[in-house]
């Protein structure tokens, strides 16, 4: 019997497919192409013809004419001429410039701005046919190995995310029998961009981590987003072997295990919320008045030096694994499946830490002495 009807993985992946192609034809983006030369300035904002580009795609362009963000607010301080003179000259220099962008037919906002590159002449990849890649890397690699564990689609964007779970691994981090981690892949693309970056999940509370700095990312603005590559990084990734992430998860997870976080990296995720909307988890897992108690201050007013020297008494491992927690169960903590992805991977970043503040603290000695 063929793996494409034995792999539940795959026969789940073809059923995302279908739901999400359905509405993203329902909820269809025209792809547009223009050059920068096109774009216009109209009440400090740049405009093709009718349509207005998104804050994100104006920062898109600002950034590749070297400007700053506030750039087109001189319009409303200098005269139309001198105005007109500075930016088209501005232009003018890259008026060439091929661009892609995106918008919803009942809508006048282009987003989803990429420039363009001469190797992505029709402006990236389709969405359908990253789905077919990801398809057949499951189906010529070992596919019953794994489960599509997480699927997101975000239909306004047109942004597609699967997480391929390895279902044979269980790695015993502290070699107890108590700790067991998975491993797998997560697979994020739209047609302006592709990732994929390994993925781990703490099973003694189905913690889930992404790690972006150990995967490939692209977008149509680089000549590696192309089919040919896209599909070959595919083929190696998802059928890479287990072991070759686990040394580096035994010797991360360790690591933090052996140190505690300090107020500096406490006060650094703690910033990733806010009052207004994350009250209940900031009183659960982000509380200030043991420290502010036991050190006699505000900490939030000290010096960055002071901040990263000052230990908050939080094993840095138990603090990664509360921020884990609070990104992998929207049940429980009910956060927007963006924010939760994005807490995924900065958590991440904490994990695969080389060096812990509290770790460069110098050793007390006592001067004086032979």
């Amino acid at each position: 019997m063929e793996k494409t009807l034995t792999s539940q993985a795959a026969i789940d992946l073809q059923n995302f497919k279908e739901s999400a192609i359905e509405t993203l034809a329902e909820n269809e983006r025209n792809q547009m192409e223009f050059f920068v030369g096109d774009l216009k300035v109209e009440d400090s904002k740049l405009k093709l013809d009718d349509n207005f580009l998104s804050k994100e795609a104006t920062k898109t362009v600002l950034s590749h004419l070297r400007v700053k963000n506030n750039f087109l607010d001189l319009q409303k301080k200098m005269s139309e001429e001198d105005w007109e003179s500075v930016s088209q000259k501005l232009k003018s220099i890259n008026a060439s410039q091929a661009v892609f962008g995106r918008k919803m037919n009942t809508e006048s906002t282009i987003v989803d701005l990429k420039l363009a590159h001469k190797k992505a002449p029709n402006g990236g990849i389709q969405v359908p046919e990253v789905f077919d890649l990801v398809y057949d890397a499951l189906i010529s690699s070992s596919a019953d190995d794994y489960s599509l564990s997480e699927r997101y689609f975000d239909s306004e964007k047109g942004e597609i995310s699967v997480t391929l779970k390895n279902v044979n691994t269980n790695i015993d981090v502290f070699d107890n029998e108590e700790d067991f981690w998975k491993t797998g892949k997560r697979i994020d693309w739209s047609n302006t961009g592709f990732s994929i970056a390994p993925f781990f999940e703490r099973l003694v509370c189905t913690n889930g981590n992404v790690a972006k700095q150990y995967g490939f990312s692209t977008n149509i603005s680089r000549s590696k987003y192309n089919v040919g590559k896209v599909k070959s990084i595919l083929e190696s990734q998802v059928s890479q072997a287990s072991d070759l992430v686990t040394p580096m998860l035994l010797e991360a997870t360790r690591h933090l295990n052996k140190h505690n976080v300090s107020v500096r990296e406490f006060l650094q995720y703690r910033g990733l919320f806010n009052e207004e909307e994350h009250s209940n988890i900031l009183e659960k897992y982000f509380d200030l008045s043991y420290l502010n108690k036991a050190y006699r201050c505000d900490i939030e007013d000290m010096p960055v030096i002071w901040k990263s020297t000052a230990d908050t008494g939080k094993n840095a491992y138990d603090f990664f694994n509360d921020l884990t927690w609070i990104a992998s169960h929207p049940k429980e903590i009910k956060l927007p499946d963006q924010e939760r992805r994005t807490l995924q991977i900065k958590a991440s970043d904490l994990l695969f830490r080389e060096t812990l503040d509290l770790e460069l603290l110098a050793p007390k000695v006592i001067f004086g002495t032979k």
